[in-house]
């Protein structure tokens, strides 16, 4: 999210690169007043017009103020513009917040991004707090965990739609785990990130349906760029001490 202008610029470039699924969120959404809200999510609507659209509150920012009866107002709003779900609405410890709100939204809701481990899903899943459970697979404990994860999700009738838009292999991991999934289609995918974007060797490319491929080589099917990792690594050479 961000003012109307630089936005709409952003967003109409994705546009034009192929794009057709977006998720818009944090900045000022649920901060400020239902007016920047609404107005927030009005002029991407418009920007894209009739491409999927996902709103994400970041409710597990560790001061976000949005509390239930919020959510609930937001949520109202956000059915008027076919918005494909509603993320992180509540702080993420609040099960019993996220199961009331599901029982009552007009859009579907998802989080989970901030969970470890199938053991700390289950609660959310055995309750139907989410219409759409959304671990991360590099901090959730690797695509076994959230293979396991999609598959109880998938028995209560749970989508999983994977949270991960770190790097490059955590979106290759994304990719693996959503052709292993029944119903499991978009990955998220951080545009104008060098740990995404440069960090492999190649490049993401989009097809002319806005799809990416799942890479089909060993492993998680991609090769990291020997440069790329020496600059954006753990110990990149910005971090050495200046004379």
């Amino acid at each position: 999210m961000d003012d109307a202008g630089p936005m709409t610029d952003n967003l109409t470039q994705l546009v034009e690169q192929g794009f057709t699924a977006f998720k818009i969120g944090w900045w000022k959404f649920g901060r400020v007043d239902a007016a920047t809200d609404e107005h927030t999510v009005a002029t991407a609507r418009a920007a894209i017009g009739d491409r999927l659209l996902a709103v994400d509150a970041g409710g597990s920012e560790g001061f976000f103020p949005g509390g239930l009866a919020w959510a609930k107002r937001t949520a109202r709003m956000l059915a008027d513009y076919d918005i494909a779900w509603f993320e992180e609405a509540l702080a993420p410890d609040d099960l019993g917040g996220f199961a009331e709100l599901r029982a009552g939204s007009p859009v579907p809701i998802s989080g989970g991004e901030v969970l470890t481990r199938r053991q700390s899903f289950a609660p959310y899943l055995r309750r139907r707090a989410f219409d759409i459970v959304q671990p991360d697979t590099t901090k959730g404990g690797g695509l076994s965990e959230s293979r396991r994860i999609g598959w109880e999700a998938q028995d209560l009738g749970i989508r999983l739609i994977p949270h991960g838009w770190n790097t490059a292999i955590g979106l290759a991991a994304d990719l693996q785990l959503s052709s292993a999934l029944a119903s499991t289609d978009p990955v998220e995918y951080k545009t104008g990130s060098a740990y995404v974007e440069d960090l492999v060797a190649g490049e993401w490319r989009l097809d002319a349906d806005g799809y990416l491929d799942i890479p089909s080589d060993p492993g998680l099917g991609v090769s990291l760029d020997p440069e790329a990792v020496e600059k954006y690594g753990t110990r990149p050479a910005s971090a050495d001490p200046k004379e």
